[in-house]
């Protein structure tokens, strides 16, 4: 019975997707708890328990084990100590989702510790934030999965270019496979979610109405000491892509601002 079952929970009824914009409404609010409170000298296990307090409070839980990366730890994809302390100047990654009545939320922000992003920060966090948008738009009904992925490569490797990440003459002689943005962009562009985070698929190959897909391009730069991801939950409709997470703050100017409020 699992293919079947597993065909089924590709596509998301109206109730499923009640539920998980539900667990979506409760990690915004944990984002914008946790946005009050971060600053140097705080460990990342003190922001984790924010989260947690905000979670519990909503009869809710953590969808996964959550990623409170400063510094250089966003540069480790699946981070889960969550045990340093946040310095000035550094940035902070945060992959949390809730899981509300069973089904899960996903969300990434990439936050500076201080409330500032320094210049470097705000062009690297930008350029995903490009990538992220385009990624979203291109998300439609029919489209195949590995081509979605491929044009966030094209994508990211152009804006890799301007950010002198890589030169003309790495992207000339790349393998097609292997694109020369893998250097620092080196995970899927997204996953389908549901009653699993990274929720089962039975091999589908194309977006299909009422699926849910997380959509999150990252850049990572350990010898710079920061990783950026970014992260949205979407719902693919005949009439195009639905962007659940919308009203979650992620304009670098939006961030800034809220944090010294």
């Amino acid at each position: 019975l699992a293919p079947h079952l597993h065909d089924l929970r590709f596509c998301k009824n109206p109730l499923e997707i009640k539920l998980i914009k539900q667990a979506i409404d409760v990690t915004a609010r944990g984002f914008s708890r946790v946005l009050k409170i971060v600053k140097p000298g705080i460990t990342e296990y003190e922001i984790e328990a924010e989260w947690a307090k905000e979670f519990i409070k909503r009869r809710s839980k953590f969808a996964y084990t959550p990623i409170i990366a400063s510094g250089e730890n966003a540069c480790v994809l699946h981070y889960l100590q969550n045990d340093q302390t946040c310095k000035k100047g550094q940035l902070l990654l945060m992959d949390v989702g809730a899981c509300y009545a069973n089904y899960n939320a996903d969300l990434t922000r990439t936050i500076p510790v201080s409330g500032k992003f320094t210049r470097r920060q705000k062009q690297v966090y930008n350029a995903v934030l490009r990538v992220l948008r385009q990624s979203i738009e291109n998300a439609t009904v029919g489209k195949s999965l590995k081509e979605w992925q491929t044009d966030s490569h094209d994508m990211m490797t152009e804006e890799m270019l301007l950010l002198k990440l890589i030169t003309r003459a790495q992207v000339k002689k790349q393998d097609p496979d292997q694109p020369a943005c893998r250097k620092y962009y080196m995970h899927g562009l997204g996953h389908s979610m549901g009653l699993d985070v990274h929720d089962v698929s039975n091999g589908q190959t194309e977006f299909k109405e009422n699926s849910i897909f997380t959509v999150e391009p990252g850049i990572y730069l350990p010898e710079e000491g920061f990783g950026i991801r970014l992260e949205d939950d979407i719902q693919i409709t005949k009439n195009g892509p639905v962007n659940l997470m919308s009203k979650i703050p992620i304009e670098a100017e939006e961030i800034e601002d809220l944090m010294s409020r």
